[in-house]
């Protein structure tokens, strides 16, 4: 049955509502940002009265934020890539190999998932200390992997084994190495999953605080994470640059999601027909 007008109505009225407060934040942060510096606290009205880019001119020429930037990508990128190797590596020898204590160690992977990164970074500080990584990039990288290897394995495991084993049987029997099968049959089809772990690592390592603020002391080794957080003073903000900062790191995480969504779509077509 049709669903009667005062039921659309009210569904549509719903998502209206929720729409607009998911965007009014962004939207909000976007005034602020156009607003010139000293004067966000004084917005009136939804509508900037007057509108400027010298906050977004700031960010990069009295403050290194390009480099930040850089510094983001680089330590997201590896960290998420790196993250991505080590989590099929380990699910798909979980999902394909039987061996006692596998349940064990799955709790186990889980368990750590499921501890605070506060409970970890002491004891990573003092081992990062003693091995010379501490403000380097290397000890950076190595820390938010250890936020997203534990749930990069169970991930991977989950879409390794909704993969039929008989696939790579009949690789073997063709004269395929396990290496083969792995490789040309069990990755392409687990590439949609493959393309979501890496995002979900690029997220994660992307807006971490925590780490990036304890490992990394030197400034040109910031993260853009760390470069808005100094704009707040002891008794003063800079708002709008800070808003201004927001929205710019922002827009590498929105086009990393928007490129990678189409190719998981891809992705799952494509295995969908074979």
């Amino acid at each position: 049955m049709s669903a009667s007008p005062l039921a659309l109505a009210l569904r549509m009225s719903g998502i209206v509502v929720l729409g607009l407060m998911v965007l009014f934040p962004i939207y909000w942060m976007i005034v602020v940002a156009l607003t010139p510096t000293g004067f966000g606290r004084q917005i009136t009205t939804f509508l900037p009265q007057t509108i400027t880019l010298d906050n977004f001119v700031s960010l990069f020429t009295a403050r290194p934020m390009a480099r930040w930037i850089g510094n983001s990508i680089i330590v997201a990128t590896l960290s998420s890539a790196l993250s991505l190797v080590f989590g099929v590596s380990c699910g798909y020898a979980l999902s394909r190999l039987r061996f006692r204590g596998a349940s064990l160690l799955l709790i186990a992977v889980l368990a750590t998932q499921m501890m605070p990164a506060t409970s970890i970074i002491v004891p990573l500080y003092m081992l990062f200390r003693s091995w010379g990584l501490l403000d380097t990039m290397q000890g950076m990288v190595a820390g938010h992997i250890s936020l997203v290897v534990p749930l990069a394995i169970w991930m991977s495991k989950g879409f390794f084994d909704s993969i039929p084993r008989d696939l790579e049987h009949a690789a073997r029997i063709d004269g395929c190495t396990h290496a083969g099968a792995f490789f040309f049959i069990a990755l392409p089809l687990a590439a949609p999953g493959l393309a979501a772990i890496f995002i979900y690592g690029f997220v994660t390592s992307w807006h971490d605080f925590l780490f990036s603020h304890t490992l990394v002391t030197s400034q040109e080794l910031w993260t853009a994470a760390n470069g808005i957080a100094s704009f707040r003073g002891e008794y003063f903000t800079l708002q709008e640059m800070q808003m201004a900062a927001a929205l710019v790191f922002a827009l590498p995480v929105v086009i990393v999601f928007f490129i990678m969504q189409r190719w998981i779509v891809s992705g799952a077509l494509a295995g969908a027909v074979r």
